[in-house]
């Protein structure tokens, strides 16, 4: 019965149901109905019941692709729908540019404004829920230069502005700045608190993430937590960034791929983990700041040819997740560069549900 509501529409296979067929039959006042990429059906469908999270798409996996004009950045919306996610996890810098190109382009309230509207048009026509901004590049919050700082906070502002617009929950900052770690804490409080108080009247989370050098030191990230005087803040637990130094070198190689660079042999770094010098205890981290979740990043750099994750355990992380009490949506976030994306995206799905199935 399933296999004969598939349908061809150009090049993708899609999955069809009439919504009114479905409603009557499985008693659900439901909307709309996603369509999901069909060999996508028994990892997802069949087991939707078993799971205890739902599927979001971190834009971060389409980064590559986007970058080299393959893909169109507000094409997001639609590629999430057609590969089986819910929700979407958006990268601000890609409608700025490209993390390589921020500057070149005005980019105010007035942009982010524009962006949220037509977001909005493009997650209702696809069926999607908009989740989060995964905000970079708008200047360091962990560093004490109180006039850097004060416009650090202030280019966040306009993303609180769209998030609120976009129906949002949340927005992720970074906390980069001073390498010195008692300075990282003491401005990383400050200015988070401040953006705290400018979010709370959007009903706007802000988030921070384990996202390498100082942020990735859990027990330092604790400190800084249990400084924020704010309900409408949390964490966002990445499976993958938990280095705490890079290597110079295969840095510079990393950030040769990201911007398109390619040997012939496509020899060279197959992520960024790869170029990871020190790395913290990545499953002792997320089960410290788990307990403050309002969503979680479910990265992954590589796969063997059994298709699980070449860089750690995902059925040890993921029992992490769920032994916190964690249930609401985890987002994929393919950050390799040996596939394709897509296919990273798909590897990366089916095994976060294979994952889960075998908790």
């Amino acid at each position: 019965m399933l296999l004969d509501n598939i349908e061809k529409v150009g090049k993708y296979e899609t999955l069809f149901m009439k919504r009114r067929t479905f409603i009557k039959k499985a008693g659900l006042g439901l909307t709309s109905i996603p369509i999901l990429n069909s060999n996508l059906i028994n990892t997802s469908i069949l087991s939707a019941d078993s799971i205890f999270f739902k599927l979001s798409l971190a834009q971060f996996s389409l980064f590559q692709s986007i970058m080299s004009k393959k893909i169109e950045v507000y094409d997001f919306a639609r590629i999430s729908r057609e590969e089986g996610f819910e929700g979407l996890e958006y990268v601000t810098a890609l409608y700025k540019g490209g993390f390589f190109n921020l500057g070149k382009n005005k980019f105010g309230l007035k942009e982010a404004k524009e962006f949220a509207k037509k977001s909005n048009s493009k997650a209702n026509e696809f069926g999607q829920e908009n989740l989060l901004l995964m905000v970079d590049s708008e200047g360091n919050l962990s560093n004490s230069d109180a006039k850097e700082s004060k416009i650090s906070i202030e280019n966040h502002h306009k993303w609180i502005d769209a998030a609120s617009e976009m129906n949002c929950h949340s927005i992720r900052v970074n906390l980069y700045g001073s390498p010195d770690p008692k300075i990282w804490k003491e401005s990383s409080i400050k200015n988070l608190n401040s953006l705290c108080e400018y979010a709370k009247d959007y009903k706007i989370n802000i988030l921070i993430e384990n996202h390498n050098n100082l942020s990735s030191n859990a027990d330092l990230l604790i400190e800084v937590i249990k400084n924020i005087e704010y309900d409408n803040f949390g964490t966002l637990p990445d499976f993958g960034g938990w280095c705490l130094e890079f290597d110079d070198e295969i840095m510079k190689k990393v950030y040769s791929k990201y911007r398109g660079g390619r040997n012939k042999d496509n020899s060279g770094p197959t992520s960024i983990a790869d170029a990871c010098k020190t790395l913290y205890d990545r499953y002792e981290g997320m089960k410290k700041i788990l307990p403050y979740a309002k969503g979680v990043s479910a990265k992954s750099h590589a796969f063997d040819s059994s298709g699980n994750n070449t860089t750690f355990d995902y059925k040890r992380m993921l029992k992490l997740v769920k032994d916190s009490g964690y249930s609401g949506f985890i987002g994929v976030e393919y950050g390799g560069f040996g596939i394709d994306p897509i296919q990273g995206v798909r590897s990366t799905r089916k095994l976060l549900l294979e994952s889960a199935k075998n908790l």
